[in-house]
Parts: structure tokens; sequence; C-alpha cells
């Protein structure tokens, strides 16, 4: 990713995924989705994760956003209230 489009990137994740899901005590598939669309329009390499969860820990979905070779942002998502062990 070229540096330039780095700032764009944390705008990107500031203004939508970090505060407005942020907010959410969990999060649906729907809005799973929304945030799988904006990263691939904007052109963000990242990987998803999904846990099935048990009885024990709580379904999730991790985020991992390469920012660079040596930098990446990870976020976890709750499907359902719980505990969660990453």
């Amino acid at each position: 990713m070229r540096e330039e489009n780095i700032n764009d990137v944390l705008s990107l994740l500031s203004a939508y995924i970090f505060k407005d899901c942020n907010e959410l005590g969990v999060i649906t598939l729907g809005q799973i989705h929304s945030i799988i669309n904006i990263l691939v329009k904007a052109n963000i390499p990242f990987t998803l994760n999904v846990t099935e969860g048990t009885r024990r820990v709580a379904k999730s979905a991790v985020f991992t956003i390469s920012i660079t070779p040596t930098f990446e942002i990870r976020k976890i998502f709750q499907f359902e209230e719980g505990r969660i062990v990453i």
C-alpha cells in the first residue's frame, strides 16, 4: 500500500469501523458485509476470521487490516454477548 493511501485508510477505519461499530454490543452479519464492502471498495487488504463459538465463548469475527508489511490493525467483533478468546 502506498504511503499516501495510509491516511485515507486510517480516516475510513476511524470514521466507520472503529466509531460506529464500536458502539454496538454485538454486530450482525449485515454489518459485517457492510464493513467488507467498504474495505473492498477502498482496495484495502484484509483478512477475516470467524470463530464459531461454544457454550463458553461467544461467536466472533476478527478483521486484520494490513497497512504495511510490518503494521496491521486487528479488530474483533462479537456476534453475540459473552466472552471471547483471542
